[in-house]
């Protein structure tokens, strides 16, 4: 768990300006740096000539058409994949809590593969929509599971990873028990890759996920009050259920749209909304923008690396945050332990 509440909210109050600038300008460079990074190394001068249109056809068509888009995919899907892990972790009161902890990855690739078993023939086509279901389909089961006692914190957690578990087996079912040059396209996606995607993946995707992520803002109070624990947030006036129930919904829903469209990219609403405390405070008002920033930059910078590392070859952006998660992962679990046994 994290910290007690009331020292939760003291931290909370430190100025947000400076470092949400300082995130912004950091995102930035993490898209310049994916719009230069490829097959075909673009210099900032040229860049900057084809952005106002002094430049060839050739390089509006690799920068315009290909990199811009699936840029800014990766900073949305970045963006709303921290979104959601902040809120799961104000709702679970647990710091390792994420998007996987409550089924919504597990959920999501089983659906693809169950989609590429009995449809192998719609399946690249069918494979976005069938992940969405699937994620909601398995976040809306833990909640409704764990929402048959009083939906406390640690009932949400156990339930959200026996699902996991048990959709994790599944899939590894599937993936020995099956093969096929069908399934190789959802085993790339399983990976969190962004090969392929452009300008039809992101407007199909932005304008979902954009209301999402301010409705997520718009909660920051409710968040807030909600991480005090149910007896003192309805205390305050909180309509517990229909307040957790909403903030989850729209995680589960941030979360398995994105999976959606670029795959299984993990660690990142673990690490972003850590970051992104430790920057701004634990108020959900600074807290939920600055972990948008900082998964954003996750992920722009994770696909940019991997198109930059061994060009023309492609690592997986997926790759990348794991390299990077799972470290990380280790060291809050080591100081969390810590922080226990110091308070305990």
């Amino acid at each position: 768990m994290l910290a007690d509440p009331l020292s939760y909210h003291r931290f909370g109050s430190r100025r947000a300006s400076c470092p949400l600038i300082f995130l912004s300008l950091v995102l930035t460079a993490a898209v310049l740096f994916g719009l230069t990074s490829g097959a075909v190394p673009i210099p900032a001068s040229v860049l900057w000539n084809t952005l106002f249109g002094f430049e060839g056809p050739r390089q509006d068509f690799i920068i315009l058409n290909l990199r811009l888009p699936r840029t800014l995919l990766a900073a949305l899907t970045g963006a709303s994949l921290a979104v959601s892990g902040a809120v799961i972790q104000s709702l679970l009161r647990n710091p390792l809590a994420s998007p996987k902890i409550v089924g919504i990855n597990s959920g999501a690739a089983f659906a693809v593969l169950g989609c590429t078993l009995i449809l192998p023939a719609h399946a690249s086509g069918l494979a976005p929509y069938a992940a969405a279901a699937g994620g909601l389909a398995a976040g809306g089961l833990v909640w409704i599971m764990a929402s048959r006692g009083q939906t406390d914190a640690a009932r949400l957690t156990l339930i959200g990873i026996a699902t996991g578990f048990a959709l994790d087996a599944a899939v590894e079912f599937l993936l020995v028990t099956q093969t096929g040059p069908e399934f190789s396209a959802p085993m790339i996606w399983l990976t969190g890759s962004l090969w392929g995607r452009g300008w039809p993946h992101l407007a199909a995707v932005a304008p979902v996920l954009t209301v999402l992520i301010l409705l997520a803002f718009l909660l920051s109070f409710r968040l807030d009050l909600q991480y005090l624990g149910p007896a003192r947030a309805a205390a305050l006036g909180a309509r517990n259920r229909l307040e957790r129930g909403a903030a989850f919904l729209v995680a589960v829903l941030l979360a398995a749209i994105s999976v959606s469209v670029v795959g299984v990219i993990g660690f990142v609403g673990l690490m972003a909304p850590h970051i992104a405390m430790r920057l701004v405070g634990g108020r959900h008002w600074p807290l939920l923008p600055a972990a948008a920033l900082t998964g954003a930059i996750f992920c722009a910078g994770a696909d940019a690396a991997g198109r930059a590392i061994a060009p023309p070859v492609e690592i997986s952006a997926g790759i990348i945050t794991a390299l990077l998660g799972a470290p990380f992962f280790i060291w809050l679990l080591v100081t969390e332990n810590r922080s226990q046994r110091g308070t305990g």
